[in-house]
């Protein structure tokens, strides 16, 4: 069963470019767009107990593009791992996942 977008709070800080305060309303996430990322992730990647620190957001993000055919911002991936129940770690703009490396090659 798919996660929904638009049910969820995201966090405080999460803009499209990933973890930057902006209050400028095209820096803001589209949870519209977010359905296709969150069916790519939940078809695709699988969890782990603890934040992998191989492959950041910003990685994961490129990853997906190229599946899906549509342009993903790092904040896009980051807002559909959260709904998806990924934990994360934020590192600057950027976050980690509990997801494993096989599933992210």
């Amino acid at each position: 069963m798919m996660n929904n977008p638009n049910n969820i709070n995201l966090p405080d800080g999460l803009t499209k470019n990933g973890f930057s305060e902006s209050d400028k309303e095209n820096d803001q996430i589209d949870k519209n767009k977010l359905e296709h990322i969150i069916n790519f992730i939940e078809l695709r990647f699988d969890k782990t107990k603890s934040i992998n620190k191989k492959r950041s957001s910003y990685g994961l993000k490129h990853l997906v593009e190229r599946n899906i055919d549509m342009y993903v911002s790092n904040g896009e991936l980051i807002a559909s791992m959260i709904i998806c129940d990924y934990k994360y770690k934020v590192d600057g703009i950027n976050c980690y996942f509990n997801v494993t490396t096989n599933s992210v090659k």
